[in-house]
């Protein structure tokens, strides 16, 4: 019956994810910011890659592998396939999850996925947002199996994006409350590791405009984007005067206050969209899966820890990342996806176990549909048309008034259709520690 249920719900995978990628298949156009970056390392250009980027080798060195290997150019064509490629391999590893915990309904819930979310993503095809996605589902199947054949797709995840980090950091501190040792020394070591090779690779590529270390780049991102993406406010200094709105007023920053080549500070103004954006996204990336985490986490507490590893590391790495999305960067709207499974593992084992019932499933599937698709249905029915990488999603002012009025008045409906369903265990997932476990 397992393989039955696998084999569905892969076929239902496949046809959807090729719908997805067939419906919104991108353009070709030249890359541009980070995108050149990616596209001289799968070239074997190093030359002039700055620290940002130099340590996420794995996507271009895919790329370029790929390119070598059919005797083909590092193009917009190569690009396209590889992540059309993830796109398919997300669908089909989510396919053999769903499968496996949901039998039959895990074809139903695959729908939930089908979201501007991963069209965004496909669709800007020379980042490896998508790519890295769909590593990540492979992590957390084998971690599923065995956690040790997670550990070296944990490795490849750190030569992809350096926020692995907060993967590592959620599987060592998982390990540590169960009491899981073997595993926490084996994934402290393999973070370590990869994290020596990340910043020998940052080493050797130019410095960041500031002039100062990627650790403490970060550290600084975080009040910045925290100010920009939550209130509203957009500060300003000399080292990003290239890409920032122009200054209202400025002030120079005292010598001893001086912090690589930041000389000079300021502020550009209020601009409400900024925070009004951050919210939508948080409402409607995922659809309603939000609430659904959130109530069960409510309900079940601290027995949470007891789910099976797979599930409780999607819980924590998966709910840190969705905090974080905000704060790591100037585009949310792009890091939301990494908050991925917290919600697509997690949250649609929470709505399974709430709504036992086909009809209710499915209706709960499309309104979570509704409420994921609002601003996208909005722009691409008002336009103007959507180029290049632009997301499907970004509305204007008015759009993104009525986009959130319209998710509120839809979380309203999804929270009274939860409070009138009975309040269970996570039982989907529930598997205590095992002492075959590591």
């Amino acid at each position: 019956m397992a393989n039955r249920s696998i084999i569905f719900t892969v076929g239902v995978a496949l046809i959807l994810s090729s719908a997805l990628a067939l419906a919104f298949r991108p353009s070709f156009y030249p890359p541009y910011a980070e995108g050149r970056m990616y596209v001289d390392m799968a070239g074997g250009n190093y030359s002039h890659i700055y620290s940002y980027y130099g340590g996420r080798v794995l996507h271009p060195l895919t790329a370029g592998f790929l390119a070598h290997l059919f005797h083909r150019p590092v193009d917009a064509a190569l690009f396209i396939k590889i992540s059309a490629f993830s796109l398919i391999a997300l669908f089909v590893l989510l396919a053999i999850s769903y499968g496996l915990d949901y039998s039959y309904a895990g074809g139903l819930w695959l729908f939930i996925l089908v979201t501007p979310t991963l069209v965004d993503s496909y669709r800007n095809y020379y980042w490896h947002d998508l790519f890295y996605a769909a590593l990540c589902a492979l992590f957390f199947l084998a971690l599923r199996a065995n956690p040790w054949l997670a550990l070296p797709v944990m490795f490849l995840l750190y030569l992809t994006r350096e926020s692995t980090v907060v993967l590592v950091a959620a599987l060592v501190i998982i390990a540590v409350l169960r009491g899981q040792w073997r595993l926490c020394f084996a994934a402290a070591v393999v973070g370590v590791i990869a994290m020596r090779l990340d910043a020998a690779l940052v080493a050797r590529s130019l410095p960041n405009n500031e002039y100062v270390s990627m650790p403490l780049l970060d550290l600084l991102k975080v009040p910045y984007n925290f100010m920009h993406n939550i209130c509203g406010v957009e500060l300003w200094t000399n080292t990003i005067a290239a890409t920032a709105t122009p200054p209202i007023w400025t002030m120079p920053v005292p010598s001893w206050l001086h912090i690589g080549h930041i000389r000079e500070v300021g502020y550009s103004g209020f601009f409400w969209e900024s925070p009004a954006r951050t919210l939508l996204m948080s409402l409607t990336a995922f659809g309603i899966l939000p609430l659904a985490a959130i109530r069960s986490i409510y309900h079940n507490g601290r027995s949470l820890l007891r789910e099976r590893l797979d599930i409780v590391t999607a819980l924590v790495y998966g709910g840190l990342t969705f905090v974080l999305a905000p704060l790591v960067g100037t585009q949310p709207e792009r890091y939301i996806l990494y908050a991925w499974p917290v919600l697509w593992l997690f949250g649609v084992g929470a709505l399974d176990d709430v709504f036992r019932n086909p009809r209710k499933r499915i209706e709960i599937l499309a309104l979570s549909l509704l409420v994921a698709w609002i601003p996208a249905t909005i722009r691409l029915v008002t336009g103007p048309p959507v180029e290049g990488p632009e997301s499907v999603s970004n509305v204007a002012s008015w759009g993104l008034v009525v986009s959130l009025a319209l998710a509120i008045f839809a979380y309203a409906g999804a929270w009274r259709i939860f409070e009138s369903a009975p309040a269970v265990s996570p039982a989907g997932h529930s598997a205590a520690v095992s002492s075959s476990v590591p």
